[in-house]
């Protein structure tokens, strides 16, 4: 990842990361676990969900001070996709790399949407759209 950046985004920011997770672990029902990789050098935040597109899922996040970020969500069968927002070259830094295989870079609904809260909430809720929920189950986000 750090190679497709094409500019500074800073060093990771552990104090968003942690808002994420409590974020995520506090309204999101299928979130099974979230961890940050290391508490004294966090790179990522990554979180596994109970229930994905196909199967059980999980986002690799990362938050830099800058503002730039990366939400990573991948799957054991292959889907594979991006939301990130940095500097790129040939691609606006608010791009998508959609699945199945996180393909070629093309503009983010998110647009220049730099606040935490917003961008997670909508980035799972893309997940969610077209990932069926388990029977019984809601989104906290309702």
């Amino acid at each position: 990842m750090a190679g497709d950046i094409a500019g500074p985004v800073g060093p990771v920011d552990s104090v968003v990361l942690r808002q994420i997770r409590d974020l995520l672990v506090t309204e999101e029902p299928l979130v099974d676990s979230a961890a940050i990789d290391d508490p004294v050098n966090p790179t990522e935040l990554v979180v596994a969900f109970s229930s994905g597109l196909d199967t059980a899922g999980r986002i690799e996040i990362t938050w830099w001070k800058r503002g730039a970020y990366r939400y990573h969500y991948t799957e054991p069968d292959g889907i594979d996709f991006r939301f990130d927002n940095h500097p790129k070259t040939n691609a606006p830094d608010a791009h998508f790399h959609p699945p199945p295989d996180a393909g070629a870079a093309e503009p983010s609904f998110l647009g220049e949407e730099t606040q935490v809260q917003v961008v997670t909430r909508a980035v799972i809720s893309r997940i969610q759209a077209v990932s069926p929920l388990p029977q019984g189950a809601t989104s906290g986000s309702e």
